[in-house]
């Protein structure tokens, strides 16, 4: 298979695109034909040697595919689906654990599924399990135009709770239009 291999830490030239072993999935696994993925703040972290990560490596942890094999309950060959890869999604193939990935619904894009998994995970985690968020609570949300601000103010107005969002001028109307109740233009000093 082809993918996107990094042999040693840098600049975006480390990044190569080569030839490279095919994963096969474990028990609990799907392999999947990598249709997207997406890029995240921890994949040029990686790529700078900031995160540790054992090389050679496949970067991207987001990907929407197809599965080819599936050694988990409930995936089948065939099942478009998304989620989080164990092996690197910038490759044409991936594997993920059934626990992280789910069956991709008709009306999304692979494109925008590849875009939900790790800034989607992210916000409900701030949110809701280090934050502790209930109905009638307000949640102010930094950055609410952002990967992850945009989930954080969908995810507080769907709980039932009051949502701030904060960011540029020009995302007011965007926030304000995923349920955000007040928008504050946030000022660099």
């Amino acid at each position: 298979m082809q993918a996107v291999v990094m042999h040693q830490t840098g600049g975006p030239e480390v990044l190569r695109y080569e030839e490279a072993e095919r994963p096969e999935p474990g028990d609990g696994e799907v392999l999947i034909r990598v249709r997207a993925a997406s890029v995240n703040a921890i994949d040029w972290k990686y790529r700078r040697g900031l995160v540790q990560k054992q090389l050679p490596a496949v970067l991207g942890q987001d990907v929407s595919g197809t599965v080819e094999v599936s050694r988990a309950e409930g995936f089948a060959r065939g099942d478009d689906v998304f989620g989080i890869t164990a092996s690197g999604g910038y490759a044409e193939f991936a594997t993920a654990p059934a626990a992280v990935i789910a069956k991709k619904p008709t009306g999304v894009s692979h494109e925008e599924a590849a875009a939900i998994p790790v800034a989607g995970l992210t916000a409900w985690q701030a949110l809701f399990d280090r934050g502790g968020l209930e109905r009638g609570q307000t949640a102010l949300v930094a950055g609410a135009a952002g990967g992850v601000g945009h989930f954080a103010v969908q995810f507080a107005r769907h709980s039932g709770a009051r949502a701030i969002g904060t960011g540029s001028s020009r995302n007011r109307d965007f926030v304000l239009g995923l349920g955000a109740e007040e928008y504050e233009v946030a000022v660099a000093r």
